[in-house]
């Protein structure tokens, strides 16, 4: 799951649990506001830009979060 709103991750994490991966590309408005930052937990994979998803292998997105953490 790809969004810039950290809440919609966090929800979606605490339906899905292990089967989802949280992905947070840190841009927009949402990316770097101090209040949503320190409220919700990190997502699993958080990037720059969405062009830094060509840096992950597949497996990043299939494989438990706590074993592909950088």
């Amino acid at each position: 799951m790809i969004d810039d709103k950290l809440r919609i991750l966090n929800a979606m994490k605490q339906v899905w649990g292990e089967r989802v991966t949280s992905v947070f590309p840190r841009q927009g408005h949402y990316a770097h506001d101090p209040q949503i930052l320190a409220d919700c937990p990190p997502a699993d994979i958080q990037l720059d830009h969405l062009r830094d998803l060509t840096n992950y292998a597949l497996t990043a997105f299939v494989t438990p979060a706590s074993e592909t953490k950088r």
